[in-house]
């Protein structure tokens, strides 16, 4: 297969598999609680289900840059530069995101055996609060909320996906945010679902090349393609 061939399977798959495996996370997590101390309680009560939960949740998250390059692919080549600026702007927020997801299973051993966790949820506090942490993670939303709107007007304006798919994206990201933060698990579950539709709706589309290209240059910097040709 060549290399535009192994650039559209991985972005094409992994259109189908983040929003999967962010549902599988939904579905499994037993700790959406509206405090700290009650989160930990739960993690450390269902401790098996929280690992399931955290590792889809991370994979979910590495998934999500090729997804969203999937996305961008479908931007046709005359497309305003704006639109690729909102691509590349999401996808800043979707690696920052990966450092979030990781942290769940910091969050798991917080409720291992033997752990006090009154001392684990004063901790867990303590870094959700510090401004040196969540800065970047605020960082990685706004780039997320500017970018996702751009790269949509893009797709909306070209024509180049159905308008409810790429509406769907950020009602999708906005909603996934929403459950989180209102410890919601049906909201969190809808949000991977309405994501779900659009990423197999857009996935089915065909790419445009100049992006596309991109695309392989990209994941083969990543080590995702193997050494590819000169053009």
């Amino acid at each position: 297969m060549s290399g535009a061939g192994i650039a559209r399977t991985t972005t094409s798959v992994s259109l189908i598999a983040a929003p999967l495996l962010g549902l599988a996370a939904a579905v499994a997590t037993p700790a959406l609680r509206s405090t700290r101390q009650a989160e930990i309680q739960s993690i450390a009560a269902h401790q098996n289900a929280f690992y399931v939960y955290a590792i889809c949740i991370l994979l979910s998250s590495y998934l999500l840059v090729p997804a969203i390059f999937g996305v961008m692919n479908r931007l046709p080549d005359r497309n305003p530069a704006w639109a690729y600026v909102g691509g590349g702007l999401v996808q800043v927020s979707m690696l920052i995101a990966i450092g979030d997801a990781a942290t769940e299973l910091l969050y798991w051993q917080t409720g291992a055996r033997g752990a006090d966790l009154a001392q684990m949820a004063a901790l867990a506090d303590r870094y959700e609060n510090a401004a040196g942490a969540s800065l970047i993670y605020s960082i990685g939303g706004l780039c997320g909320l500017v970018g996702g709107v751009l790269l949509v007007a893009g797709l909306i304006r070209r024509r180049s996906v159905p308008a409810w798919a790429a509406l769907a994206i950020p009602v999708g990201f906005v909603a996934n945010v929403a459950g989180f933060a209102a410890a919601s698990k049906p909201l969190l579950i809808v949000s991977y679902v309405i994501l779900l539709a659009a990423f197999v709706r857009i996935a089915t589309l065909p790419a445009t090349a100049r992006v596309e290209r991109a695309t392989e240059i990209a994941l083969a910097a990543a080590g995702a393609l193997g050494p590819q040709p000169r053009v």
